[in-house]
């Protein structure tokens, strides 16, 4: 009798385990997809980056994933509507990328100049040198993700320069009355001293994801192990 009902108490146990057991392997396994998700992208960059720059004329996202390709374009940035993105994090420091609409002749692009470090005091802006005439620009296109954290609380009517939570293109094409296109292009030229432009587009390498797997995997195998020999030990007595 007494064993039909270590048996029964077991039995939820044994049920909890074994749906660890499964979580942690699927965690494994989606490791793995992530591995095979930034090979891949890290091939395509290599890729597109080999191939050059291209006008912003030959780019066509209903056809291809534009992410990474290298773009050159003539055009002059409305330094009336300057953006700071907000809560934007490098070497530690808290700081702004600054975002700035480009009029060229293929559209307004939505550009991103690079980082720049925070005031003390969180009520000022950063001062941020961008020359305002007609000039060449070249970079690196960043197809904005939505990120369901963080959700904009910047008004329609608030002036400019104006911080900003995320780049949300739909919200930022109507702050700005502009109809900028759908991605912005990371600055690598014309070089400004006052921005850090440490862009990086795979920020986890593939490798970190491997070990992450064999973490998950090696953590259900333990656990397992660990509840195999503990109810033999607990049936036996």
């Amino acid at each position: 009798m007494m064993k039909i009902t270590r048996r029964l108490l077991t039995l939820p146990i044994a049920v909890v385990v074994c749906a660890a057991v499964i979580c942690m392997v699927m965690l494994g396994f989606w490791q793995l997809d992530r591995m095979h998700e930034k090979e891949q992208r890290l091939a395509s960059i290599a890729q597109k980056s080999a191939d050059g720059a291209m006008t912003l004329r030959e780019l066509d996202p209903r056809r291809e994933d534009i992410r990474d390709f290298l773009v050159g374009f003539n055009g002059k940035a409305d330094t009336e509507k300057l953006l700071y993105l907000d809560n934007q994090v490098e070497n530690g420091q808290v700081g702004y990328d600054v975002i700035v609409p480009v009029v060229s002749n293929e559209g307004i692009v939505l550009v991103n100049y690079g980082w720049v470090k925070a005031p003390l005091f969180r009520g000022t802006l950063p001062a941020v040198d961008i020359a305002p005439g007609f000039q060449h620009f070249h970079g690196r296109i960043n197809v904005p993700s939505e990120n369901p954290v963080v959700r904009e609380t910047l008004s329609l009517e608030a002036p400019f320069p104006a911080v900003i939570q995320a780049l949300d293109i739909g919200f930022i094409s109507r702050l700005t009355q502009m109809k900028v296109a759908p991605f912005v292009v990371e600055l690598t030229a014309p070089a400004q001293s006052n921005f850090v432009r440490n862009w990086q587009p795979v920020v986890m390498p593939p490798q970190k994801h491997l070990g992450y797997a064999i973490q998950w995997f090696g953590l259900a195998v333990a656990a397992a192990v660990v509840s195999y020999f503990s109810f033999r030990a607990n049936n036996k007595g």
